[in-house]
């Protein structure tokens, strides 16, 4: 599954669904091609012939993708794009086409499979293709976020969407009731405790009059947040080899002690209990239980003032959105990206090239932008007008987020290995074992899963 779909989902995230209200879809495609055509990175039509592309996601994502195709093969006469659109089920049906040898010439693919499938053989290397474009990447993709479309070094995949979940959105209803000052740019996790202490209580809001229990924030355990948290102290939960688990370390111990103080100890942040008894993270935050949360750019379409496709109404609150805090060495937050990757059993490569590049370098990436959900790879995007509107009035703060950001190590194996961590280290938020048994635990069960 999407890693940011798994996200959501673990957060009661996410789905890296980007939803497009269907008339506006077909024109805005139009005019992000009629642009994107005039660009060098395609100047030339070399996509003859036929080519299939899968991609996930719900209504709003067929209409962009079917939009997007049909400007693919205006703009390259000659060439007929398959579209397989995958609503469900989209991982199992991507590895049961390689498992067979069947896989679709391009698919969209979450960065988080790349190291599986590229350890397998199944996806193509890009190196030869954008040397023979003279395609610099660094020119057209967020530098950061560059490392996510790689495995040991070489280039699979190029970016659709690329932005960083560490994101610190705020309800600035809960801070006025509580008289607390609104998070900042520079802020320290020290402040934030502060505040997440004050903000825990049983109070009332100006656009929720109901005495209810409502809590700073939650603790979120899903793997980029946890990695988050352990990079604010200096640490992370593998080697940069990927060979060694490193969550037994005194700085990965400090900072996962830290976040289980401010539930249990400061009451700042929700218990385990508590958060579910609010219906969750993002439940929480919409319903003005939880005054904070880490989110990425896709809080704003399915959190804050969602699109016709959610089908979830704008929050009645205030809000506002922070870069995240600086822990001891760090206050970078977990970039997650989507590439587009070419099966390196593709019959028609050459098509398969041209329409990769037409996916990313600006048609897909111009519409993508526009609707709240994900930060276009191409970053070309992000100085429209169209994307500034959307993001407004943090525009500026959402884009400094992608200076911020850090990829996560990630192994082939990486569905057993957080397994593993995650079973390992689950009694130690629940309060029932120490950090120490939790991390040992944690290395002794997993570190099977490093290559």
């Amino acid at each position: 599954m999407n890693h940011i779909r798994v996200f959501f989902a673990s957060l009661a995230f996410l789905g890296v669904l980007w939803p497009v209200i269907s008339w506006a879809a077909p024109r805005a495609a139009g005019r992000a091609a009629s642009v994107l055509h005039r660009g060098k990175p395609l100047k030339n039509c070399t996509g003859k012939g036929s080519v299939s592309f899968m991609f996930w996601g719900d209504k709003g994502e067929y209409v962009e993708q079917t939009s997007l195709i049909q400007e693919a093969e205006k703009a390259c006469p000659g060439l007929k794009v398959t579209g397989i659109w995958k609503q469900n089920g989209y991982d199992e049906a991507l590895a049961t086409g390689i498992g067979s040898g069947n896989a679709p010439d391009l698919f969209l693919l979450d960065t988080k499979r790349l190291p599986e499938y590229a350890s397998q053989s199944a996806l193509q290397p890009l190196a030869s293709y954008i040397s023979r474009d003279r395609l610099d990447l660094k020119k057209y993709f967020w530098t950061n976020c560059l490392p996510l479309t790689m495995y040991r070094k070489v280039v699979y995949g190029l970016e659709r969407d690329c932005g960083n979940n560490g994101m610190l959105i705020y309800n600035k209803d809960m801070f006025n009731a509580r008289h607390v000052g609104y998070p900042t740019n520079n802020w320290s996790y020290s402040a934030f405790a502060r505040a997440a202490q004050r903000l825990t209580g049983t109070y009332t809001t100006r656009t929720d009059p109901a005495q209810q229990a409502r809590f700073g924030t939650p603790i979120l355990t899903d793997d980029p947040h946890l990695v988050q948290y352990l990079w604010a102290w200096g640490a992370d939960w593998m080697s940069a080899d990927l060979h060694r688990c490193t969550l037994t370390s005194a700085s990965a111990r400090s900072a996962l002690q830290w976040w289980h103080d401010l539930a249990y100890k400061s009451h700042g942040a929700a218990t385990p209990q508590q958060l579910a008894s609010v219906g969750g993270s993002s439940a929480g935050f919409t319903n003005q239980r939880l005054a904070m949360e880490f989110v990425g750019p896709w809080a704003l379409d399915y959190l804050l003032k969602p699109s016709g496709y959610t089908r979830n109404s704008p929050v009645k609150f205030r809000w506002g959105v922070a870069l995240p805090p600086r822990g001891t060495r760090s206050g970078d937050g977990p970039l997650i990206s989507a590439v587009v990757a070419m099966y390196k059993g593709a019959k028609n490569k050459r098509a398969a090239w041209w329409l990769l590049k037409f996916l990313t370098l600006g048609a897909s990436t111009s519409i993508l932008g526009t609707y709240g959900i994900a930060i276009p790879g191409d970053k070309r995007a992000a100085n429209s007008a169209a994307f500034a509107a959307e993001y407004k009035p943090y525009t500026a703060t959402w884009l400094a987020g992608q200076k911020r950001g850090r990829w996560m190590r990630i192994v082939p194996q990486e569905d057993a290995w957080w397994a593993a961590v995650t079973g390992a280290l689950d009694p130690f938020w629940r309060n029932s074992t120490s950090v120490q048994s939790a991390t040992a635990s944690a290395c002794s069960t997993a570190s099977s899963y490093l290559p």
